[in-house]
């Protein structure tokens, strides 16, 4: 893109329709806000429809609107550069003591902001849910995949009715095979990808629960879910993935798998004594 997406939309003003223009509007006066939201969240506060968001962007010549807030954030970059405070980002020539407490800051404010975003019905509701489902299936895509993994070993120690599926094929096979009286643990950052989505349809259809741990609360798929585990930073468009993010799931997956244990400490404590003597014979 030769010109950036800021001078472009400016460009094109006039040939928008008056929708797209209230569109423009919005991102012009909150240019760095609209990089952490959802295209739901955009199409709600513009009041247009989502399908006018992801026409507006096609219109802009990209991919859509992940694409969008890529290049929002690409013209973003040097005046956030400039403007970024000079003890908060790592920097070439930081000495590894240095990074060791950036990270570490960086590591504890994502904790902090986590159990503020974390609603206590939402995490008693969601633990009841695991508690009476037959089975539960711990997803995710990405590196969040290794967040479902990471919960099917913590809950797998506590009882035996967890499981999770890292191929997408066997995925659909395994949900599309659940009953109501199971229960879908997904974790998700942008609640929005085309996996979920997907997932969502067979889910409803099998009259599953459906339990999602995602940033955003209006996120396509935070609708049908039965309840939702708000958590995560604002992370930025080049990011990919970040750490953050999955640190941020990670304290919500302990307090799920603490909450699921209060509900009967004698099952659980069973259980992981079992485990705990099977393990003992993988040992030196």
């Amino acid at each position: 893109m030769e010109k950036d997406i800021i001078a472009l939309m400016l460009q094109e003003y006039e040939r928008f329709t008056r929708s797209e223009r209230k569109i423009v509007d919005y991102v012009l006066e909150h240019q760095e806000e609209t990089q952490y939201i959802s295209i739901t969240d955009l199409s709600s506060r513009c009041d247009v429809a989502v399908s006018t968001v992801s026409l507006f962007c096609r219109k802009l010549k990209l991919a859509g609107f992940n694409d969008f807030k890529l290049e929002l954030a690409r013209a973003a970059l040097p005046a956030r550069t400039a403007l970024r405070e000079p003890d908060s980002a790592i920097t070439p020539k930081d000495p590894p003591a240095a990074v060791m407490g950036k990270v570490l800051a960086a590591a504890q404010e994502t904790l902090n902001n986590a159990y503020h975003m974390l609603a206590e019905r939402e995490v008693s509701q969601a633990a009841d849910l695991l508690w009476q489902a037959g089975q539960v299936v711990c997803l995710g895509q990405g590196n969040h995949s290794v967040v479902a993994l990471a919960a099917w070993a913590q809950f797998s120690t506590v009882s035996p009715k967890f499981k999770t599926i890292a191929d997408s094929h066997m995925q659909t096979v395994v949900l599309s095979t659940l009953s109501q009286g199971d229960a879908v643990l997904y974790f998700s950052y942008s609640g929005a990808t085309h996996e979920l989505l997907e997932a969502v349809e067979v889910i409803r259809n099998r009259g599953a629960k459906l339990i999602l741990v995602t940033r955003y609360p209006n996120s396509p798929a935070s609708a049908y879910a039965d309840t939702v585990l708000l958590c995560g930073p604002n992370e930025q468009p080049f990011q990919f993935g970040s750490t953050s993010a999955l640190i941020a799931q990670l304290y919500v997956l302990e307090v799920l798998l603490n909450e699921f244990i209060r509900r009967d400490p004698a099952a659980a404590e069973g259980n992981r004594q079992s485990v705990g003597k099977a393990l003992t014979q993988k040992c030196v």
